[in-house]
């Protein structure tokens, strides 16, 4: 009698999310054609028209229960503003939401010394926030 191999069943779960070091696998299932895989990572876009304050980034979808992923913001302003933008996150993110600081600086020069004087400026410019979370 011939040898059949016995055919893999389908996953019955979702894949796991794409890892740092990736992994072979052990389990003979086959992926079925229309699976995909969780990110690890969350990005986000915002207008921000202010001149400081806090903005609370709510992720797309949450991390797991316990993850605290590590996350960051870049501030984005039109060409020609010559303004410094500081970014900080504000407080510990959560697997839900990160909250970031902006914080505004104008710059004008003292040309008879050579030094930067920093200030606040009260007219609002738009600023939009690049944010990316990921997981450790």
């Amino acid at each position: 009698m011939p040898y059949t191999p016995a055919i893999p069943s389908p996953a019955t779960s979702m894949p796991p999310g794409v890892s740092d070091t990736g992994f072979v696998g052990n389990v003979e299932r086959y992926a079925l054609e229309n699976h995909t895989h969780a990110s690890k990572a969350r990005k986000g876009l915002s207008a921000q028209a202010s001149n400081v304050g806090t903005f609370t980034w709510v992720y797309p979808v949450p991390f797991g229960a316990g993850v605290v992923p590590i996350c960051n913001g870049i501030a984005q302003t039109a060409t020609g503003i010559t303004d410094l933008i500081n970014v900080q996150i504000d407080g510990a993110p959560t697997n839900t939401q990160c909250v970031f600081r902006i914080t505004r600086y104008s710059q004008s020069f003292l040309s008879l010394l050579g030094i930067n004087i920093l200030g606040f400026n009260t007219a609002p410019i738009p600023i939009t926030l690049h944010m990316l979370a990921l997981e450790p």
